[in-house]
């Protein structure tokens, strides 16, 4: 599915690479391994298994949290991408699905399409093995997310 790129780097845009990196959909990781031209290892490292998105089934009201994969955060909290000094995204052409297609002047009913979409490939069992095989996150910042 396709879904347009945003391009905002506003302060409030800016402030979610401080707080939480957005989640990788399917197929990103593979793209910012290119991208990065680094040993797989090495750029494994720098994603960490987050507890995710927490989902509710709209028929039958269950809530559940499905796993995601998301950049790593430095010891400052803020993404493992985030040049500190300028304040932007040092892979912001093959960002991550949660970071490139939504920004914070978004509604909800604007973001909603692509948030679904994401949510339900999350679930696959290919995007659920890799993040199986990443560090887990650390809560409140530190090598990881939430």
């Amino acid at each position: 599915m396709e879904f347009e790129r945003t391009e905002c780097a506003c302060a409030e845009c800016v402030a979610c690479c401080k707080r939480q990196p957005g989640p990788l959909a399917p197929g990103d990781l593979a793209e910012i391994e290119r991208f990065l031209n680094l040993p797989r290892d090495d750029v494994r490292a720098l994603f960490v298994a987050s507890r995710g998105t927490l989902v509710q089934d709209r028929r039958t009201g269950a809530r559940r949290w499905i796993g995601s994969i998301t950049p790593a955060r430095k010891a400052n909290g803020t993404c493992v991408f985030l040049d500190d000094a300028t304040e932007r995204c040092l892979i912001h052409e093959v960002a991550p699905f949660g970071c490139a297609v939504f920004d914070t002047h978004m509604s909800a009913a604007e973001s909603a399409p692509a948030a679904s979409w994401l949510a339900l490939s999350m679930e696959s069992p290919l995007y659920q093995a890799q993040r199986a095989g990443l560090a887990p996150a650390k809560p409140n910042g530190g090598h990881g997310g939430n």
